[in-house]
């Protein structure tokens, strides 16, 4: 018998056992007697096909909710040159009558 760790770690096996699983299933189903299809069931051969869906099922599961989750690519903007930094005016410094003095008042009252 195949564990789930094997089938995750083996999942195209795992989604090609599965897929090999429903169909023998459906037909086991069908040409078998109940009893006979529980004994299948619990088979080696039964077991490794519910083991192997139910990771093919819950890679499913976790590829759609990665997806869901995942924020949208941000839109590519285009990139507007900027201009050399020497193009920019340098800042003049301000002469002590330009400076605020901290007595003086910003706003009136």
């Amino acid at each position: 018998m195949k564990t789930a760790t094997y089938y995750t770690q083996h999942l195209d096996e795992a989604k090609l056992v599965a897929g090999r699983c429903k169909a023998m299933t459906e037909q086991k189903l069908r040409t078998l007697s109940m009893g006979d299809y529980q004994e299948w069931q619990i088979s080696n051969e039964g077991v490794n096909c519910q083991t192997a869906q139910s990771v093919a099922e819950a890679a499913l599961v976790r590829e759609l909710v990665l997806k869901q989750s995942k924020p949208p690519a941000p839109m590519a903007t285009p990139k507007v040159p900027s201009p050399p930094s020497s193009a920019a005016p340098a800042m003049r410094e301000r002469n002590d009558s330009q400076k605020l003095n901290t007595a003086q008042t910003l706003a009136p009252v």
